[in-house]
């Protein structure tokens, strides 16, 4: 058995439970607070302007808050509980600590994927303009796809974790939970940090190479001038940086799990201290990215009129249902050809005779 909190060892001297709960809980509470301003813009911006909102990064900042907040009640309730695990009957306390780590886990890979869906969509509109133009509603189906992939990846916790009177909740120490939670570390953080990482490096090494005399995007692009070409370099480099600062706030938290599920707890002699400075360094990590995704991110990109998800909202889905708004949008949005009528065929005697079921000596 290995305790997912590290109880078999004493905690740092001078820190109890309950002073660990108030520190953990500071941290968690500006996490929320902030990650739940990041949901009330999300869901303003989604009744004033819906179209925007799905098919630009609203839908992703409102789905990484919600697993964030997901994410930081599940961890600190399953701490909690296994410092109380001796007040609760054993089978409820099993139940729950079932529960709260498979929501903690699912939630912290949906909350990753955000970010690097939120870093493709960048790295799109900088170096495939065309492809990024093409999008419309994208994050339906990966986010799904996410969410089905980390059900999957942590259904072994409803079997390998319990709870234990001295240890709180605990994980069984066999071959299978060891490769399902190298797979959980791997899928949540290194393959996406590793995307994310390449990604960015391909938006600041390579320009973006349009063609003036591509009439497309002549028509689906603006000309912008010098100095605001100069303000979005600016911002894109500044977003990558805290992206990256995410990453590594969250580094030492993925590479402890990962190495917990390796290396048996007998033989690594990890300290307690440092467990607890990455699960705050993890808790700091939430509060970082909402206070960021709402200071800057969201105010100054989500709702920005001049960005390319705006440009690019009217798509011919909406053209067909609502025709008039051509004349409102024809200035900054893709142009609108009517459709080219396809010319209908007369169909010859042979396929009369056909649907009659004639014999086919009859067609000459």
């Amino acid at each position: 058995m290995q305790s997912l909190w590290m109880q078999e060892q004493a905690l740092p001297s001078g820190l109890s439970p309950l002073k660990l709960a108030w520190l953990f809980g500071s941290l968690i509470a500006a996490g929320l607070a902030l990650n739940f301003l990041v949901i009330y813009k999300t869901l303003r911006l989604a009744r004033r302007d819906p179209d925007q909102f799905k098919n630009g990064t609203g839908v992703y900042l409102f789905v990484m808050a919600f697993a964030d907040v997901f994410s930081l009640l599940s961890i600190f309730t399953h701490m909690t509980l296994s410092y109380m695990v001796h007040l609760i009957p054993l089978q409820y306390a099993s139940v729950a600590c079932k529960m709260f780590v498979f929501v903690s886990r699912a939630a912290y890979m949906q909350s990753s994927y955000c970010w690097l869906f939120m870093s493709g969509l960048r790295y799109l509109a900088a170096c495939k303009p065309l492809l990024y133009s093409t999008v419309w509603r994208s994050p339906a189906a990966p986010l799904a796809t996410v969410l089905c992939v980390s059900t999957v990846i942590n259904l072994h916790v409803f079997g390998a974790v319990f709870a234990d009177e001295q240890l709180g909740c605990v994980k069984m120490d066999d071959s299978m939970t060891t490769i399902y939670s190298i797979a959980d570390a791997v899928a949540s953080y290194l393959f996406p940090s590793t995307l994310i990482f390449i990604m960015d490096i391909k938006v600041l090494c390579e320009r973006t190479r349009r063609k003036s005399s591509d009439p497309l995007l002549q028509i689906v692009f603006h000309k912008l001038d010098e100095e605001t070409e100069k303000k979005r370099a600016t911002n894109m480099k500044r977003f990558m940086g805290i992206t990256l600062v995410s990453l590594l706030i969250s580094a030492p938290d993925a590479a402890i799990r990962a190495l917990r599920a390796i290396v048996p707890d007998a033989r690594l002699e990890l300290p307690v201290a440092l467990f607890l400075v990455c699960q705050s360094l993890y808790f700091f990590k939430a509060s970082f990215n909402a206070f960021y995704l709402t200071s800057y991110v969201f105010d100054r990109n989500v709702l920005s009129k001049t960005s390319s998800s705006r440009q690019l909202s009217i798509s011919a889905r909406r053209l067909e249902e609502s025709p008039n708004i051509i004349t409102r949008e024809r200035s900054h949005t893709v142009s609108y050809r009517a459709t080219t009528p396809v010319p209908l065929l007369t169909r010859n005697s042979s396929c009369i005779l056909l649907d009659q079921c004639e014999s086919p000596t009859n067609w000459l």
